[in-house]
């Protein structure tokens, strides 16, 4: 079989894998193929504040600047943007996987309880705490809420965004937890 079959075969396969309805477990594990990065989004302020660890965020705009995330409709994290009107998004470091299994459990406390044993940096007077050890964060306001599906895209202007180290990114694929290592000089792509 030549190559060119063997791809239309396959292609062929895959294509009959899919057809029909559509399931969530389906969209799912194919979902599962693409890497993400994780974050953890934090909102409010003071003593009424939660943090959810999020892996849909990304840049929306350039020219203004904006990024987006996605949460599930009735989110505990979203009355509390709603209500301070912004949030923060800490990007998540390859060692700080229990973090981001921390703040993805929906049974851990709400308010500051549910940062315990967190070291928490600087409120943003929009909303939200920075996560110390993070590679990065992004301060946004003006938040946007578009419900679509089970989920609610929420879109936010940056105010401030910066580095704060580097280190290899925490990343979720295949239904688990991992990272990136960069390859050696002679082994990037040229």
């Amino acid at each position: 079989m030549s190559a060119g079959a063997a791809a239309g075969t396959a292609a062929g396969a895959a294509a009959e894998a899919t057809a029909g309805p559509v399931t969530a477990d389906a969209l799912r594990a194919v979902a599962r193929c693409l890497p993400t990065g994780v974050t953890v989004v934090t909102g409010g302020q003071g003593e009424d504040v939660h943090g959810m660890t999020v892996n849909s965020f990304g840049t929306l705009s350039l020219a203004p600047p904006l990024v987006s995330f996605s949460l599930g409709a009735g989110a505990r994290i979203r009355a509390l943007i709603e209500r301070y009107g912004g949030f923060v998004v800490n990007v998540l470091a390859a060692e700080q996987a229990s973090l981001a299994r921390k703040f993805a459990d929906p049974d851990r406390p709400v308010g500051l309880d549910g940062f315990a044993g967190v070291e928490t940096g600087r409120t943003s007077p929009y909303g939200g705490l920075r996560l110390p050890g993070s590679l990065a964060h992004f301060t946004c306001d003006s938040a946007r809420f578009l419900a679509v599906g089970d989920h609610v895209i929420v879109v936010g202007s940056v105010r401030e965004c910066a580095t704060m180290r580097q280190a290899p990114p925490l990343v979720f694929e295949g239904g688990a937890f991992r990272t990136t290592v960069e390859p050696a000089p002679t082994e990037r792509a040229r």
